[in-house]
């Protein structure tokens, strides 16, 4: 049985190399002609695109379609192996259709383990290069002015202290009408007003001009105006003004300290972060789930076309599902944890019952 097993385990392996390949070329052809016009006009070319992005949009597309892609290798393989009536020759030897699972559930194992491995230290790296890359390049001229010169910031920076930027420019760090308010409770003790604000990097403070400052007492208000102020918000703009997807840019542990700093200065907006979290686990666990149920499917006498056909349809509810519990969460309907691991819980209820089917019969 130890030579099935290894022909199994590298038949499998070898199908779901070729076919995440063939998907990235297939994507890189297909993004890269949409995108053409947009690195001519940032100033980008095809040879850059292809040094500087693709190959880390390529890890990146790589993780997210990695449970398809092996949900993809086992209908292909599996069916191959029934056309020929291999599956039945196996069973009727004696061996059970559970022992045959096996070396699925091993390549499962080692793909799932490599996928891990990547979604916690590599994929973050692979996302920054990716990120920079698309934040110069491939953005419209709309969307790179309104990103890197119009931002408002209204953020709480801890549970007594709000900040207000109008009109920051990411670009040159540089933003109008700053307002800085501190509390006590719910009464207001500070308040700090600015015309215009910089970020000043090498020092890593901020200089405040044209400012003036209230504190406000009991007894009296105190009043200071002036021309510059050099100020200490204890948080970067790129803190106070994170990117869309700054959580994919994080390895696990820096994710997971990003999310309880946002909790704590009482930002309710985090599902975002929290759904690249729990998803960073959930992914190459669906590995297992959906190597079952492409077991179960494939190794059914009929069509290998047709076994082919119901796994593309599968696959694309899957994705249609995970990117709606997605959404639900986001909207926050539902909390990230569930809408992340919602899909393997609705998939691995179909598989248990497919598999035991299968079994069965």
């Amino acid at each position: 049985m130890k030579i099935l097993d290894r022909y199994i385990i590298r038949n499998i392996l070898v199908t779901f190399i070729f076919i995440t390949i063939l998907l990235q070329i297939i994507s890189v052809i297909i993004d890269l002609s949409q995108r053409m016009h947009r690195l001519e006009n940032n100033q980008g070319s095809i040879k850059e695109a292809l040094i500087y992005y693709y190959p880390f949009w390529s890890i990146w597309l790589a993780y997210t379609f990695s449970p398809i892609s092996v949900f993809l290798s086992i209908i292909f393989f599996t069916s191959r192996l029934n056309k020929h009536s291999e599956i039945n020759a196996i069973l009727a030897s004696g061996i059970s259709f559970k022992r045959i699972t096996i070396p699925y559930l091993i390549s499962a194992s080692l793909i799932g383990m490599g996928a891990l491995i990547i979604n916690y230290s590599f994929l973050p790296l692979a996302n920054k290069m990716k990120n920079k890359f698309h934040y110069q390049y491939l953005l419209s001229s709309r969307y790179k002015n309104k990103y890197e010169n119009n931002q408002t910031i209204s953020t709480k920076i801890s549970n007594n202290e709000y900040l207000f930027i109008r009109n920051f420019s990411r670009k040159k760090n540089i933003g109008q009408d700053c307002i800085y308010q501190k509390f006590n409770g719910n009464k207001l003790i500070y308040l700090l007003k600015a015309k215009n604000i910089f970020w000043y990097k090498k020092h890593r403070v901020y200089i405040l001009s044209n400012y003036s400052e209230t504190y406000l007492n009991k007894n009296k208000d105190i009043f200071f105006k002036g021309i510059h102020k050099i100020q200490n918000f204890s948080m970067t703009p790129e803190e106070l003004l994170p990117e869309e997807y700054i959580a994919e840019t994080m390895s696990i542990s820096e994710l997971r300290k990003f999310i309880d700093r946002e909790k704590e200065r009482g930002n309710g907006n985090i599902n975002t972060h929290l759904n690249e979290y729990y998803q960073r686990t959930s992914y190459p666990f669906s590995n297992f789930i959906l190597t079952l149920l492409g077991l179960s499917i494939s190794s059914k006498k009929g069509e290998p076309t047709h076994n082919f056909i119901m796994g593309i349809i599968l696959a694309f509810i899957y994705i249609f599902c995970t990117e709606i519990s997605k959404v639900y969460s986001i909207k926050d309907y539902i909390p990230s944890y569930l809408s992340v691991w919602l899909p393997n819980v609705i998939f691995g209820m179909i598989t248990f019952f497919l598999y035991w089917n299968r079994n069965r019969n």
